[in-house]
């Protein structure tokens, strides 16, 4: 059939399911076959009442798939049919860009609209796209940059002597610091967020000065705190040095911690031994997941 302008390409219009008038009703529900019909706008809508094409937003308006008029229909009054325009014009397409997240529903993108089992990908960020959370290397390797971790030491000042520390260790060295979630200052790391935590202790007794076996052993304790004020041990080692020997007092030991917590090591008497290399006392940590 010839056309006068522009012949639309795509089109679906729509006879919708016939109602019956009620004396005194404004509002009317539309379906097609028998299923409630939503149009997008009232403009969407040709209406003929009583042999009058209705202004769409003027002699009626549309929610959902209910249609008011203005006036109240009476008897006598005929609804001679809705049609329902549906997609009209020339079909296009969109501009590469141009169509948004808001343009999409939800869960509407699905594994199988992806049309792969693979994903690739270089760097997964935020919600926000400004912080990096992992990185995939081209050989496949998994990087957290972000993941809170720490190494910390303690060595004597120089030029002092050997000897032995006890208290809550006073950390003075550090090998990383991601995050900065240790407060080396405080002695202390801050747990950043909810999780399981790995720690690990390295520290040797500083030994007897006889060779027998002292008379009491040191200890030395994990502790954990929600205030930064009342501690709790969590885990503690004891050993005894025999002579001049240097007793290991080291451990590995994981905890849940919540966000904000803090974990720190305490010794109780006679002490660790101190000396100028960090290999003798350190502690290490890191978030697991």
């Amino acid at each position: 059939m010839p056309y006068i302008g522009t012949q639309p390409l795509t089109g679906q219009f729509k006879k919708l399911d016939a109602i019956t008038v009620v004396n005194g009703q404004a509002a009317y529900t539309l379906n097609y076959n028998s299923a409630a019909y939503k149009p997008a706008t009232a403009n969407a809508l040709l209406v003929s009442v009583n042999g009058v094409i209705q202004a769409a937003g003027d002699a009626f308006t549309i929610s959902g798939s209910t249609i008011t008029f203005t006036e109240n229909l009476v008897t006598g009054d005929v609804i001679d049919f809705i049609i329902a325009l549906g997609d009209t014009g020339s079909a296009v397409t969109p501009v590469d860009g141009s169509v948004t997240t808001a343009k999409l529903g939800d869960d509407s993108v699905t594994k199988a609209k992806i049309g792969t089992t693979e994903l690739d990908l270089a760097t997964i960020k935020d919600s926000s796209g400004t912080n990096t959370a992992i990185t995939i290397d081209s050989s496949g390797r998994v990087l957290t940059p972000v993941r809170p971790a720490f190494h910390v030491y303690m060595i004597k000042a120089s030029g002092a002597s050997n000897s032995q520390v006890s208290g809550v260790l006073a950390w003075n060295g550090s090998l990383f610091n991601e995050g900065s979630h240790f407060e080396i200052n405080n002695s202390r790391f801050k747990a950043p967020v909810h999780g399981l935590y790995q720690f690990n202790f390295v520290g040797f007794e500083s030994g007897a000065s006889a060779n027998v076996q002292t008379a009491s052993a040191t200890q030395v304790a994990l502790e954990t705190s929600t205030d930064g004020t009342n501690y709790t041990v969590q885990v503690q080692m004891h050993d005894y040095a025999e002579g001049n020997s240097h007793g290991n007092c080291s451990f590995s030991q994981a905890l849940m911690l919540n966000a904000n917590e803090y974990a720190r090591i305490n010794v109780v008497d006679p002490g660790l031994y101190l000396s100028g290399d960090r290999e003798y006392l350190n502690f290490s940590g890191y978030l697991v997941g």
